[in-house]
């Protein structure tokens, strides 16, 4: 099987310690904004050595026997607005116990059928990072792409920096194709079938293989068997995953359905990236179950949607009123409701790490933006 690739292919066993129309207007899409191609051995050779990369067909998923390894956990403590793990009077909850033996950025791509033989739609690649050079934070970020079918679902840069702030991260390929225009009033009913593959909206027919909260857990197992030192199985209780260590994320169409799954399931964060917009959508002013002061959102003045984003932010109740971040430090006034003008060709799109993002010298010019809204202050 052809995968994208920029970074070294190794095997790795656990001895290692291993815009749609009429909703969501441009696709960000899958990846970052970068094009690539499957590379030649010679060039692969020439990668970077401390990046692995694994994809399903060359790996063995049966462990191997380790004889030594150094393990790291986090304890999930609340960060500001997020969930709160000692509230119970319980010991804190020592988190993932992550295997630092060989520091260095994992890097995962699979296919949804690879991981769940029942799937069925949408078999595009799935990626997933972990930079276990960073203290572990506890926390998973499901990050959930545009509107489309991209052939490499999610943002690799993106992954990648929020890898190296701690996080775990799944990017799973999900059904985003449907165009929101063809679900009328209730494009929440569309978003949550999408999400739980049970029967929400008549346009659209999605099994639970195919849903975003199947795919989830099927990733982690899958990850689990790949890579044993990341401690992937932490993030599923009881064959679900365990929002309340998660924090939902997405750009575009992605981030309208991350708000709807923060109403739907408490979860840690919820963070929104050129989104959400469904305007006037009755499903923006439901009772969220994630407490609203746990939400986040992130638009440019130069996208389109831009006033859209602005209505819903206004609906959904978003802390504060619009702050704009240029030239500013967090926290940006305690606002939730986050706006940037920075110069870019792409303001849809510049809200993610990769593409159109701009930088400041050699970092992400909007990394304090995202430590902020995401929980990973430096």
């Amino acid at each position: 099987m052809e995968r994208f690739r920029s970074i070294a292919i190794a095997l790795v066993t656990s001895a290692l310690g291993c815009g749609d129309a009429g909703g969501d207007g441009g696709d960000t899409g899958g990846s970052d904004g970068t094009t690539g191609g499957p590379m030649t051995m010679g060039e692969v050779a020439a990668t970077t050595p401390e990046t692995t990369t694994v994809d399903a067909t060359s790996v063995d998923p049966e462990p191997t026997t380790t004889t030594t390894t150094t393990t790291t956990s986090a304890t999930t403590e609340s960060s500001e607005s997020g969930a709160d793990s000692s509230s119970s009077g319980e010991p804190p909850d020592p988190g993932p116990m992550v295997d630092v033996s060989d520091p260095q950025l994992y890097e995962f791509e699979l296919t949804a059928d690879e991981a769940d033989p029942a799937a069925m739609q949408k078999l595009a690649t799935q990626q997933a990072q972990l930079d276990t050079r960073a203290v572990p934070l506890g926390r998973l970020v499901v990050y959930l792409h545009g509107a489309g079918a991209p052939s490499l679902c999610g943002g690799q840069e993106h992954g990648r920096l929020l890898a190296a702030m701690g996080f775990h991260v799944v990017q799973p390929c999900y059904v985003s194709d449907y165009g929101v225009a063809n679900c009328g009033d209730d494009i929440g009913g569309c978003r949550m079938e999408a999400f739980e593959g049970v029967e929400h909206h008549p346009f659209i027919t999605i099994d639970p293989p195919d849903s975003i909260e199947t795919r989830v857990v099927r990733m982690l197992e899958w990850l689990q068997a790949m890579h044993p030192g990341g401690d992937w199985q932490y993030f599923i209780e009881d064959g679900a995953p365990r929002w309340d260590r998660i924090v939902i994320s997405g750009i575009s169409h992605g981030a309208s359905s991350s708000a709807i799954i923060g109403k739907h399931r408490e979860v840690d964060r919820v963070v929104s990236l050129s989104g959400p917009l469904d305007t006037d959508q009755a499903w923006l002013l439901d009772v969220s179950m994630t407490p609203i002061d746990r939400f986040w959102a992130f638009t440019h003045s130069g996208d389109e949607q831009h006033e859209g984003h602005l209505g819903s932010f206004e609906d959904l109740g978003l802390v504060g009123e619009p702050a704009l971040v240029d030239g500013a430090a967090p926290p940006y006034g305690g606002s939730h409701r986050l706006v940037t003008s920075a110069p870019t060709g792409d303001g849809h799109g510049s809200t993610q790490a990769g593409g159109a993002s701009p930088m400041d010298g050699d970092a992400w010019a909007f990394e304090p933006v995202w430590r902020l809204m995401y929980g990973a202050a430096e």
